[in-house]
């Protein structure tokens, strides 16, 4: 793991103050949490700071991967705004991130900017608003719906298969990438004996999950597209009936 840098910055502060909204924000993360103090702590004026995910991965003693997926995670849950500007060259010229609620000041919308010049960032964010409730619902049964369509298995949603969604969800996942991983290793597994047994919750939504999300998705036979389309037609039925 990297160790932490500090490097000399602007600060409008003598210390992080976090409120209790944010404290006791069950849709927090510790890790997000601190991020967006962190932010908060350098956007003190119309035009922002000045910080790249370099600066992040430095300040936290983290990869500039992770920092990137904790700040995607806080703009999906609608704590920050993210605004992106590319050059001629499509590369990430300017990244201006907003924080929703600001932390150290009373709490208000504001229209302040967080500018960051980032060329070739590995951030990937779009200019579109999207605030999310923090008090939003995790999908538990689609998401295990979805796995016993595709894969024709029958498991319940449980404790269990709700505490690892939940995990990943807190991390910033979302339905379209529990559907993905599924539709990824559903492609690779479903006719192999050995490995058709790993089409489970506890293999697809644990660890791995983000080496699984990132992987190629080969592209599935018809045959094997056939067996699916047969198996949710069943399935279907048999709700029918």
């Amino acid at each position: 793991m990297p160790e932490r840098k500090f490097a000399k910055a602007n600060r409008g502060f003598k210390g992080i103050w976090i409120p209790a909204s944010s404290w006791l924000d069950e849709n927090l993360t510790i890790q997000e949490m601190l991020f967006l103090a962190e932010i908060d702590s350098l956007d003190i004026d119309e035009k922002g700071c000045y910080a790249t995910n370099k600066h992040f991965s430095d300040f936290f003693g983290l990869t500039a991967g992770r920092c990137s997926q904790v700040i995607t995670s806080l703009k999906e849950k609608g704590y920050i705004e993210v605004e992106l500007v590319f050059n001629k060259k499509k590369d990430i010229k300017n990244r201006t991130i907003k924080v929703v609620n600001k932390l150290n000041t009373p709490i208000k919308n504001i229209k302040g900017g967080y500018l960051e010049n980032c060329a070739r960032s590995n951030t990937s964010f779009s200019n579109t608003k999207d605030i999310l409730s923090s008090s939003e619902k995790i999908p538990y049964s689609e998401i295990i719906s979805y796995l016993n369509q595709v894969t024709n298995k029958k498991y319940k949603v449980t404790q269990k298969w709700k505490d690892l969604i939940k995990a990943r969800w807190n991390e910033g996942q979302r339905l379209d990438d529990f559907k993905k991983v599924i539709d990824v290793k559903t492609g690779q597994w479903i006719n192999n004996q050995e490995m058709n047994k790993y089409l489970r919750p506890a293999t697809l939504f644990g660890n791995k999950f983000d080496d699984y999300l990132n992987e190629y998705r080969p592209q599935i036979s018809s045959s094997i597209s056939d067996e699916i389309a047969e198996s949710q037609r069943k399935i279907a039925e048999a709700y029918e009936q």
